[in-house]
């Protein structure tokens, strides 16, 4: 058990407890839907210095179940809306601070991702009690979280050609942005859309972006793009798209011990021996001995761990990161893949 202090209502939520690394950017990692049923633990010991900015963030609203850290600061930034307290306090998800962050992180890098409880009481709570609502509450990967995060109807973001359609899973805007940046139309649909429906918006290209939860959820919209890239749609994943598309052409996926969460994170092109560094927020990934059967490509690896960080398809127009191009936040390093996206819409597939 790990004390801290809170200005906020009692409350008590449950969680996947997960860190991350990232010195900045927490309005972004906060708003990003990846998160969603996580507690959420940061390593840097101050946050909220520079407060929120609302028009900067990943969704509509906070995210993530719950918020520990060690020292919640004041705002010294000219362009924030509001505090951080004050935008958590609007969606009543709870903070607590003063809480040995750094040890907390070292025994979930030891012991691995866990079921964690997180509360604020006015007295000391039934241990026994809450205990037992922790042991039956529902594990992280037992619980479909894109059914909360994905849009209920297709949302249009712009309708120029070419247009690809995205596949929402609990999309970052980041990658919206991007993709509007180079002049794409954008659609993006409730990530269950069924082949029928994403082929009536006549796509030129699809993208399967990042959502929340366990993958195996999601086995047969890997089918779905991989039969639109049967047909000749180029086709683009992203973190848990990329573990999608992966299973529906038949390779598996695996739960890592603490997963990789920061904008700190390296990854090696296998193509040129170029290593970059990526935002990332992932807690699952794709078993590279299982590629082979799936005719992928290993494309990147991470050279901290050595899991997969990108393939791409022998023969049909597919490719896929397991980190976020878009960055947002984090270096900008990869957004030259939104790039090499374009080229591939405009040949018909992807040159590597």
């Amino acid at each position: 058990m790990y004390l801290g202090c809170s200005t906020g209502r009692p409350c008590l939520v449950f969680g996947e407890v997960v860190f991350t690394t990232g010195m900045v950017g927490y309005p972004e990692s906060l708003s990003d839907p990846s998160y969603k049923g996580q507690i959420l633990v940061m390593t840097n010991p101050l946050i909220g210095n520079y407060g929120v900015n609302t028009s900067l963030l990943e969704s509509d609203k906070v995210q993530v179940t719950g918020l520990v850290i060690h020292e919640l600061t004041d705002i010294s930034h000219w362009d924030s809306d509001l505090s951080l307290q004050e935008w958590l306090d609007e969606y009543n998800v709870p903070i607590v601070q003063w809480v040995d962050t750094r040890a907390l992180t070292k025994e979930l890098r030891n012991v691995g991702v866990m079921k964690g409880a997180l509360g604020v009481w006015e007295r000391n709570p039934d241990l026994e009690s809450l205990w037992r609502k922790l042991v039956d509450a529902p594990s992280y990967d037992e619980v479909d979280y894109v059914k909360e995060v994905s849009p209920s109807r297709p949302i249009w973001e712009s309708h120029s050609k070419p247009l690809v359609v995205v596949l929402d899973c609990g999309l970052k805007l980041g990658i919206v942005r991007e993709l509007l940046k180079r002049g794409l139309g954008v659609v993006r649909v409730p990530c269950y859309s069924s082949l029928e429906e994403i082929w009536s918006l006549e796509p030129d290209a699809l993208l399967l972006g990042n959502g929340p939860g366990n993958p195996e959820f999601l086995r047969s919209q890997g089918k779905i793009a991989v039969d639109m890239a049967t047909e000749g749609i180029v086709t683009l994943g992203i973190c848990l798209g990329h573990q999608i598309i992966a299973l529906g052409l038949g390779a598996e996926t695996f739960k890592m011990k603490y997963g990789h969460r920061g904008q700190n994170k390296p990854v090696k092109d296998l193509r040129t021996g170029r290593c970059y560094i990526t935002s990332q927020n992932h807690g699952f990934a794709v078993g590279r001995e299982s590629l082979k059967e799936a005719d992928l490509v290993e494309w990147f690896v991470n050279p901290d761990d050595g899991t997969l960080e990108g393939a791409y398809h022998k023969y049909l127009p597919i490719a896929t990161t397991q980190f976020h191009p878009e960055s947002s936040p984090g270096p900008m390093d990869t957004s030259w893949i939104f790039d090499l996206f374009i080229d591939a819409i405009r040949d018909g597939k992807w040159n590597l």
